[in-house]
């Protein structure tokens, strides 16, 4: 296996870890995936930087949306990182939103979740699911 074909092997792992992670609420097991948590949240252009900061954010969310779940639908592999294609669901609502998330690398360690998405399409879908 060639240095490259192992490094893209080890950042699409450490992302579905840290997918996986969300989707479990381990917000410390969703924190050890990174080297320096950096979330930049582009339709809000809200941007967390840092241990403390990613991990309020990550709490509240969880808090905010409890029955989000996450499915990398399919991965992309670039010089810097990562693009995931992004299924967002909520179990029990019509909730189902594709977005694009950028996921930022130096060599093999993660250093930042870039996040884009309809916020419209978001905004028209919790307000029907708070509805029922």
């Amino acid at each position: 296996m060639t240095p490259d074909a192992v490094l893209r092997g080890a950042r699409e792992d450490l992302v579905l870890r840290h997918v996986a992670a969300e989707n479990a609420r381990d917000v410390e097991a969703a924190m050890d995936t990174f080297t320096h948590p950096r979330y930049e949240i582009i339709p809000t252009g809200a941007v967390f930087d840092g241990y403390e900061a990613v991990r309020a954010m990550l709490l509240q969310q969880w808090a905010d949306l409890p029955r989000l779940q996450y499915a990398a639908e399919a991965i992309y592999h670039c010089e810097q990182g990562l693009v995931v294609e992004t299924r967002t669901t909520a179990p029990g609502t019509s909730i189902d939103m594709l977005s694009m998330n950028l996921f930022g690398f130096r060599g093999p360690d993660l250093i930042l979740e870039r996040c884009y998405f309809d916020r419209l399409l978001l905004a028209e879908q919790l307000e029907g699911a708070r509805a029922r």
